[in-house]
């Protein structure tokens, strides 16, 4: 699978063309997934598909947590993934996640991002990418918003339009905005006023071990052995284990 990313600015807004392609251990999303991402659902379609991976952890470590999180190469440096699921796991112990392919959009109180730093989630509400793809942020009464979902942007992508209202790096309102999936973010950028902020979609996944809570800005630096995710073909569900220094990944 090409993975490509394009940062252009025009009139004042800024377009950023995000492909989101990792995988989730294994090989990338199942055929339905990607179906779902790249060329968008249907109106009135099948529920999107639902993903389990159990994480065991057979190593050392006694006092980070399991994460899941988003990732792509060539990642812009005003673009911060999430960590988007996160929960402790003790040495000897194992935890399980759950999540289904259908996004929504997101925005945070803080602006200033950076590892170890939460984005601080003030609203998520659901994103369709064919018909709910493009919504607008405004900054009214001291606080952030999102409008109506509707149609507008290209099928298979997520638009977010900032007006004129919206605080950027000059201002201590600055938030963050961006896209999530199963009702948690997973990408944000800082807010700045006349901007969009485009993504394409193509969901990636990785695992790793770290202090991360979910919702935190994360470093790949910082992570413990991070590992692309990816299930074969009409596999959704995984059993991952770590055993300090590599991991070993069953499916079915």
């Amino acid at each position: 699978m090409a993975e490509k990313m394009s940062v252009s600015r025009r009139k004042g807004i800024v377009a950023l063309g995000l492909t989101l392609g990792v995988t989730l251990l294994g090989a990338g999303p199942s055929a339905p997934a990607v179906a779902t991402a790249s060329k968008g659902r249907p109106a009135a379609s099948l529920a999107p598909t639902t993903y389990t991976v159990k994480i065991v952890n057979n190593s050392a470590i006694d006092d980070e947590n399991a994460i899941v999180f988003q990732q792509q190469p060539n990642q812009p440096s005003d673009v911060h993934s999430l960590a988007w699921l996160s929960k402790m796991c003790h040495a000897g112990t194992s935890v399980a996640f759950t999540w289904s392919v259908d996004y929504n959009f997101v925005w945070g109180q803080t602006g200033t991002l950076k590892p170890g730093v939460n984005y601080d989630a003030g609203q998520i509400i659901p994103a369709d990418l064919d018909n709910a793809n493009t919504v607008t942020l405004s900054y009214v009464d001291d606080g952030f918003e999102f409008g109506k979902p509707a149609s507008g942007a290209p099928s298979g992508s997520l638009l977010v339009k900032e007006d004129d209202s919206v605080p950027g790096p000059d201002s201590s309102a600055q938030g963050s905005v961006g896209i999530g999936m199963s009702g948690a973010g997973t990408f944000v950028v800082s807010t700045q006023p006349n901007a969009g902020v485009e993504f394409e979609i193509t969901p990636t996944y990785w695992l790793a071990f770290g202090s991360y809570t979910a919702g935190t800005v994360v470093s790949e630096d910082i992570l413990t052995n991070p590992y692309q995710l990816q299930f074969p073909d009409g596999e959704t569900s995984a059993v991952a284990t770590f055993d300090g220094a590599n991991w070993t990944v069953q499916y079915g």
